[in-house]
């Protein structure tokens, strides 16, 4: 099954890579209201070939616009599963544009490429973020800056928090900005909840290649990932930003900590074939979890 929907996955990229980044590109342009549905659905319908199934919590704490949505980073596909409910613009590393298939959905989406090794960038990307606020769109700011082995969350980078200072700057007529923290769990896979180790197994980090991952989650689907918002933060003309970011930061990871703490034991079987999974080929995971079910 698992090597099906890869199959329907190639087909589902390629599609979208020469039909539907043109006509989001024209919409965008033209101002189309189908410009903020084709994200979703091409998000949805990724999720659906991966068996990433995305639930989300708190929804009914959302703050006001303008808004920056602020989470911990765990994979890729975190961008996916975010996008699967209302697509905001991303705040990624510069390397996306030039990924193969999916760094044209990133192009098209008008997502602002940050290049990590220049600091002196940051003003640049922190007046895009604050026009987009403005404009009502959510920006989508990855806190840590990085992705995790998705066994806690790491300490969050203040600089891009910046963005929320240079909107009130620009538009004296707003009076806040909000900052919204949202946690991102993977939670169980194939039903079985996951442990640190497996999620661990799960997540996409360091130098870790994208297909073989690709190819993990195929294997481990259904996948649940849970993204879980909490009360929103009201930054002002007076806050300070690394305050603001050490606070979302602490509620991003009570979020986090507390939705895994409700997990039970991990499955000691689909534990295992996840953490032999990372750094087998896909024959070597067919084998090994055909031999623990």
């Amino acid at each position: 099954m698992a090597y099906f929907r890869a199959f329907l996955l190639v087909l589902a990229l390629l599609g979208f890579s020469a039909v539907g980044a043109p006509v989001q590109a024209l919409a965008r342009r033209r101002r189309w209201a189908l410009a903020e549905k084709i994200p979703v659905f091409f998000s949805r319908t990724i999720c659906a070939l991966l068996g990433l199934r995305v639930h989300f919590e708190g929804e009914a704490l959302l703050g006001p616009k303008p808004r920056m949505i602020v989470a911990n980073h765990v994979s890729w596909s975190d961008i996916l599963a975010l996008a699967s409910r209302e697509t905001p613009c991303f705040v990624a590393k510069s390397e996306v544009a030039s990924w193969p298939l999916l760094g044209a959905f990133a192009r098209v989406q008008d997502t602002i490429f940050v290049r990590r090794d220049s600091r002196a960038d940051v003003p640049r990307v922190n007046a895009l973020m604050a026009q987009k606020m403005v404009a009502g769109e959510d920006v989508l700011l990855f806190g840590e800056g990085t992705s995790s082995d998705g066994a806690g969350v790491l300490s969050f980078k203040p600089s891009h928090f910046a963005a929320a200072r240079d909107a009130l700057r620009l538009f004296p007529d707003i009076e806040e900005v909000t900052i919204q923290p949202a946690a991102i769990v993977y939670t169980h896979s194939r039903g079985r909840p996951l442990d640190e180790a497996s999620r661990r197994a799960l997540a996409w980090f360091g130098d870790a290649d994208l297909a073989p991952h690709i190819w993990l989650l195929l294997k481990a689907a259904p996948v649940d990932c849970q993204v879980r918002f909490g009360a929103p933060i009201a930054f002002r003309a007076d806050s300070d930003r690394k305050a603001v970011a050490l606070e979302t930061e602490n509620r991003v990871r009570a979020l986090a900590e507390a939705r895994t703490a409700q997990l039970g034991p991990d499955d000691k079987n689909i534990g295992n074939s996840l953490r032999k999974g990372v750094r087998s080929t896909p024959e070597k995971i067919d084998s090994d979890i055909a031999e623990e079910i």
